[in-house]
């Protein structure tokens, strides 16, 4: 999250993450799936206009919504401020409004991003005293992903996703990002993972080691996305865009989160804006192509 202020209102850049590591080790009994996720937040941003106000009421907007972005108290901005402020005893509120440019429905992360800036900007702005603990717990009753955008670096986390721990330096990281129209809707990628799921489970140690020695091409050999099974089951286009990303040249080619936006790991800059000049010239003009870095 960046913040900026400006007159009487506030600017908030909430960045979008990238899955290189994404393993499912099954169903809890709270309904939840045990996980074990890499997450790197990357150069794609939302931005939110936070303005505080007197009244305890939170106007909410996003003007360039999509259909599948709600434009309500169901989105998860509305819904982290009205939890902060339930916790908190705040009496105060705000006019928010949201411009989206992470696509939705991508495993990009963008909501849960989204949400978690609003909670850390309010507590700024609000003036509250809350600890980080205690903000990072309220983020993870909105959203299992929430809490690793607390962070501005790599990160591991566990659990359904609330358990998050910080890794070390590791190299500067190119990707090209393809998103289709298409998207996935979270819960039913998760409701078909154990279905599918061969039981021979992956672990993050050697992806976390090749971080740290930074060579490039065996850190790509490392990504892993449990998620792409059951996707591919119910997509019919799943193969047909991962293709895409394979025939440029690409280091290496996973799917982020429960998709449906799939990135390409280049080897530096120049490379990422070729990548995405070929694939500018192979795909339809419906399709998001980002190049971005950690």
């Amino acid at each position: 999250m960046f913040l900026y202020k400006s007159k009487a209102c506030w600017t908030v850049y909430t960045p979008a993450k990238l899955n290189l590591f994404f393993e499912v080790y099954g169903k809890r009994e709270d309904g939840f799936h045990e996980i074990v996720s890499i997450a790197v937040p990357i150069r794609i941003f939302d931005m939110l206009i936070f303005e505080p106000t007197q009244d305890k009421e939170i106007d909410f907007s996003c003007p360039n919504s999509s259909a599948d972005i709600p434009n309500d108290e169901n989105n998860l901005v509305f819904r982290a401020m009205k939890l902060l402020q339930e916790r908190a005893g705040v009496v105060s509120g705000a006019r928010i409004r949201l411009f989206k440019r992470i696509p939705s429905r991508a495993g990009l992360g963008g909501g849960s991003s989204d949400a978690a800036a609003v909670l850390q900007a309010a507590r700024q702005i609000w003036r509250l005293k809350i600890s980080d603990e205690e903000l990072i717990a309220i983020a993870a009753e909105i959203g299992s992903d929430c809490p690793i955008f607390f962070h501005r670096r790599a990160s591991f986390s566990s659990g359904r996703g609330e358990r998050v721990r910080l890794l070390g330096l590791m190299p500067k990281l190119h990707f090209v990002i393809l998103k289709p129209d298409e998207g996935l809707p979270t819960a039913t990628v998760y409701q078909h993972c154990m279905p599918c799921h061969d039981r021979q489970f992956q672990y993050p140690e050697q992806l976390i080691a090749e971080l740290q020695r930074g060579d490039l091409v065996r850190i790509g050999r490392c990504f892993f996305n449990r998620l792409e099974k059951p996707a591919r089951v119910i997509w019919e286009s799943f193969d047909r865009i991962k293709s895409e990303l394979e025939r440029v040249d690409c280091l290496a080619v996973c799917m982020s989160g429960s998709g449906t936006a799939f990135y390409g790991l280049c080897r530096n800059d120049r490379h990422a804006k070729f990548v995405a000049g070929q694939l500018r010239q192979r795909v339809a003009r419906n399709y998001h192509i980002f190049v971005t870095s950690n």
